[in-house]
């Protein structure tokens, strides 16, 4: 009998925490190497929304991405013993009259139907908060706590694999050997900071600054999770989280009063009131020019692999994505052609 296969899978955010619990699925001898200093994933509200609502359209892969999500975060719930993981009532407040005729016209469409609740006189005459144009509920939205999932899933790893808190360092990797240990293959998941990958450079990442806030206010309601402009995610206790702001190509962490000021005024199209602050947070999310992940093989070091650029919709795409990885490397089926990272290699 073979023994197993060993990777080293460097980086434990929600990338890494994913893609591990995947190959030890499947029998793989894990390794996973991060220090914790990159928090973007912990930072993240972990909502999974199927709507684009700027053209209400339903989000890319959808209808795959929701019921691996499901499947996967419930079953770690299960070997967990913790709880993480839950439907999210999401209302989208329309930001103008064609956006709600919008919805009225594909609330009955078959392709719609499971993530659009057909309006009602209570959605249009929604009084909880600021409601010019009406509002409509999304189905199979979700959340996940953050750092309840990661802690459970690192705890997870640590059982069944190895970990080392440590930062990765690119000059201690020879060939598939590092600190002394030899792997089968080395699988980058590293956010934002893979732009410092010198395998893996010519990857066009774009990261994407956001800041959130959380605030205690008295007048947003506790039940469900409202949209327009920003997000705001129910925490108890009249608390919530709110953001985020956009930077593109912003690689600093530092909170700013610009960040703030932009959030506060735009929870002011939802709700007429002075909120108390509690937190201020940043995080950076590893994006694409093309908006899909990088996943793939580099073109000539063919034991190195990266799995990244999943961008402000990873607590939705990781489950599925992470495991079609995972099938493709340990399985050899095939990879979408749309993640993999033939399209960025030198040369094409």
């Amino acid at each position: 009998m073979s023994s197993p296969k060993k990777i080293l899978v460097v980086g434990a955010g929600l990338s890494g925490v994913c893609v591990a619990i995947q190959l030890l699925r499947k029998g793989v001898d894990v390794t996973l190497v991060d220090n914790g200093k990159n928090a973007s994933s912990l930072i993240a509200a972990g909502i999974m929304n199927p709507l684009v609502f700027r053209r209400m359209t339903k989000g890319w892969r959808v209808d795959e991405f929701v019921p691996s999500l499901i499947d996967f975060y419930t079953s770690i719930e299960v070997e967990t013993n913790s709880s993480f993981f839950q439907k999210l009532p999401l209302r989208r407040l329309f930001s103008t009259e064609h956006e709600r005729e919008l919805w009225i016209k594909k609330q009955h469409n078959e392709s719609f139907t499971q993530y659009m609740t057909p309006l009602e006189d209570s959605d249009d005459n929604y009084d909880q908060c600021i409601n010019q144009f009406g509002s409509g509920r999304i189905k199979n939205a979700f959340t996940v706590t953050p750092d309840t999932f990661l802690n459970a899933t690192k705890k997870l790893i640590f059982q069944k694999g190895t970990i080392l808190d440590e930062a990765f360092d690119y000059a201690k990797l020879l060939d598939t050997r590092y600190q002394g240990s030899s792997y089968d293959d080395i699988v980058f998941c590293e956010g934002y900071l893979g732009m410092n990958n010198p395998w893996f450079s010519f990857l066009p990442i774009n990261p994407t600054k956001g800041e959130v806030l959380t605030i205690r206010s008295e007048k947003l309601p506790e039940n469900e999770s409202l949209n327009r402009k920003c997000f705001n995610l129910p925490m108890g206790d009249k608390q919530f989280k709110i953001g985020s702001t956009i930077d593109w190509n912003n690689t600093s962490l530092d909170i700013t009063e610009e960040g703030k000021a932009e959030i506060l005024q735009n929870l002011s199209y939802i709700i007429d009131e002075e909120v108390e602050v509690l937190s201020h947070q940043a995080g950076i999310r590893p994006g694409s020019k093309d908006r899909r992940p990088f996943i793939g093989t580099h073109p000539e070091h063919k034991n190195y692999h990266v799995f990244n650029g999943l961008g402000s919709k990873g607590y939705m795409l990781c489950p599925l994505l992470s495991q079609e990885f995972s099938d493709w490397l340990i399985d050899g089926k095939e990879l979408d052609p749309e993640v993999h990272i033939e399209r960025y290699y030198p040369g094409r």
